[in-house]
């Protein structure tokens, strides 16, 4: 190829694809063929980077062709092979078709046949697989991702001066989305104004509008955390860099380093305009996004209408009107022949009642006051029942404390701690209040009982406190009255 045709061939759109690389999806077995080649491309080539055989190869053609291509003719496409009509037949038909439009390559490898996917023709079928697996995109993974390229440029200039080349390409690849999603969206809203079914315009507006087309996070946009509050910050840091003149001069010389620029003032002008393509998409990012949301609200605004009127629209039953005038219109009858029809209709005079003659407004009766009555909640009156049989238990009267001692003195006279019984919670309620007996009841029991302090500590699991003695005074006959 002279340096004249290798220009041609470069200038082209279509670049060194082969010539018939399209021919494949023209035929009346696209679908097929279009199918293969995703099998291809995810199942037999897979991650496996080096090649296959071409053993391997027609073998899983084969049994492609036998799971979805049974009832598929061949014969068309290749007009030169045989009836193509068991599998193995399809198979080597479907082989061949492949190697002539230019998608597979076949070569030698020593002593055997191997095969590869055109190196052009894998890009082109992995752009095809994208456009079918969606649209959808996440708006702030690409802004980050171009943020992040940057800020990397600029702190490492020397070993991450690739960064800027990335930063613009995923700000292109981010701006494309844009102008596709926008004329996507006016395509479909085309769509949905000739819609007049109501399934069609739902699985119109749900699958090829919301599925395809709508951005994955566009709920965010509006929001406090938007990705694009990282907009300002990208055209900040893309001038900076700029800016500096030193920072550009280090990124040139890594570029020419890593063979993207010939020389020091090619590179440099290369990577000024690197950046002012950044810049340039996040200055006017905001113009698809208002068309965007435009387009949507217009989109979104037609299908609640839709959705408003559609009862209505259903009550109408402006198909059985029809149908029913078509059938009025068959009748082998003259023009005047009336026909007695059931309606419900109303009367064309209204009917006047009792109801419809004028009444005197009422006056507004009197709103008589009524007591409220208020019951008491079980719950409290529970409450205060426990509360008043605690505070029962723990209060500690003279009868209580002269029934304690009696029952511990018995013929005794005199009685030290350790002698006094403590086995319950009664008990040690009463055996707390003893070295102050002389001062319960208003000293009713200082009569009766002495009690001398001992410097000695009495302790045990109940009680640590000083000890003592407590003595009869007199003999009491009964102290019931205490």
């Amino acid at each position: 190829m002279t340096g004249e045709e290798a220009y041609e061939a470069r200038s082209r759109i279509f670049g060194g694809l082969p010539p018939d690389i399209f021919r494949i999806f023209s035929g009346e077995a696209r679908w097929f063929y279009a199918d293969l080649l995703e099998h291809i491309d995810r199942d037999v080539f897979g991650d496996i980077p080096g090649v296959v055989s071409r053993q391997e190869m027609t073998q899983a053609i084969r049994e492609f062709v036998d799971r979805q291509g049974r009832n598929v003719q061949l014969d068309e496409e290749a007009p030169y092979a045989p009836a193509a009509e068991t599998a193995d037949t399809k198979a080597v038909v479907a082989y061949r078709r492949l190697l002539d439009t230019g998608w597979l390559t076949e070569f030698r490898d020593r002593y055997r046949r191997v095969v590869d996917m055109n190196a052009n023709g894998r890009l082109i079928l992995t752009t095809l697989l994208e456009i079918k697996a969606g649209r959808t995109r996440s708006y702030g993974g690409e802004v980050l991702q171009v943020l992040l390229q940057l800020e990397g440029a600029d702190k490492d200039p020397e070993n991450r001066s690739e960064a800027v080349r990335n930063a613009e390409r995923s700000a292109k690849s981010f701006m494309h989305h844009l102008r596709s999603i926008s004329s996507a969206i006016r395509q479909i809203e085309e769509e949905l104004i000739s819609q007049t079914d109501m399934r069609t315009l739902f699985r119109k507006f749900f699958d090829d509008f919301v599925e395809h087309f709508l951005i994955s996070d566009f709920k965010r946009l509006k929001s406090t955390t938007n990705p694009f509050r990282f907009r300002r910050k990208i055209i900040d840091t893309a001038e900076g860099i700029l800016a500096n003149e030193i920072r550009m001069t280090v990124l040139s010389e890594a570029y020419v380093k890593e063979g993207r620029g010939e020389s020091v003032e090619d590179a440099y002008a290369l990577i000024t305009q690197e950046l002012r393509n950044v810049t340039s998409v996040f200055d006017r990012i905001g113009d698809y996004l208002e068309i965007i949301e435009a387009t949507n609200q217009r989109l979104e605004r037609r299908i609640s209408n839709t959705l408003r009127f559609m009862d209505r629209i259903a009550e109408t039953k402006t198909e059985r009107v029809i149908e029913a005038l078509a059938k009025l219109g068959d009748l082998a009858s003259p023009p005047s022949l009336e026909l007695s029809i059931p309606h419900n209709l109303l009367p064309e005079q209204a009917v006047i009642g009792r109801e419809d003659l004028y009444q005197h407004k009422r006056g507004r009766e009197v709103v008589k006051p009524q007591k409220i009555r208020r019951e008491a909640d079980p719950a409290f009156l529970a409450y205060r029942a426990a509360l008043d049989a605690y505070r029962g238990r723990t209060a500690i009267t003279a009868a209580k404390m002269a029934t304690y001692l009696e029952t511990a003195f018995g013929e005794r006279q005199e009685l030290r701690a350790a002698d006094m019984p403590l086995s319950s919670l009664d008990d040690f309620f009463i055996f707390e209040r003893l070295r102050t007996l002389q001062q319960i009841g208003d000293g009713a029991l200082a009569r009766r009982y002495a009690i001398e302090i001992k410097p000695t500590q009495f302790e045990n699991e109940w009680i640590s406190c000083p000890d003592f003695v407590i003595r009869r005074v007199g003999k009491v006959a009964s102290h019931a009255g205490a």
